[in-house]
């Protein structure tokens, strides 16, 4: 990061994380509700399910194993911050050559196959992704 953005990121493990880093700071959360119980207490208040057997997005089902999501969200904690979950900067090392392409390449939100190796653009095979509606919902299809 450093080499990118100049500076670096503040890293914690999600048990250190304090009240304070919570309500003061976007947090950037990696893992599943397993692995990460930050992600595990927002869970009931993200447009998403997941449990170990099933992971629900928009309506749809996927395995677990097999499928991750990737979102930005408010904070349901301290709502003037966000959450990011299995993101960051998501350009990949195809950028790395000019800043003219470290621009944003997902939307508020993603489901990614991992069973499709990450490429030079993209993590894996994006099954589904689009951008929330001004009420942080998914919306409708037409």
């Amino acid at each position: 990061m450093r080499d990118v953005f100049r500076g670096d990121a503040l890293v914690k493990d999600d048990q250190d994380v304090t009240r304070e880093d919570i309500e003061s700071k976007n947090l950037v959360l990696w893992g599943d509700p397993s692995s990460n119980k930050l992600i595990a207490n927002a869970l009931g208040r993200l447009p998403l399910s997941w449990t170990s057997k099933k992971l629900t997005f928009a309506g749809q089902e996927y395995a677990p194993d097999h499928y991750a999501p990737i979102l930005i969200f408010p904070n349901p904690v301290s709502p003037n911050r966000y959450l990011l979950v299995n993101s960051g900067i998501d350009f990949r090392t195809d950028a790395y050559g000019s800043n003219a392409k470290q621009t944003p390449k997902l939307p508020d939100y993603a489901i990614v196959d991992l069973d499709t190796p990450p490429g030079p653009r993209w993590p894996g095979k994006i099954v589904t992704a689009g951008f929330f509606d001004e009420h942080w919902a998914v919306p409708k299809k037409q």
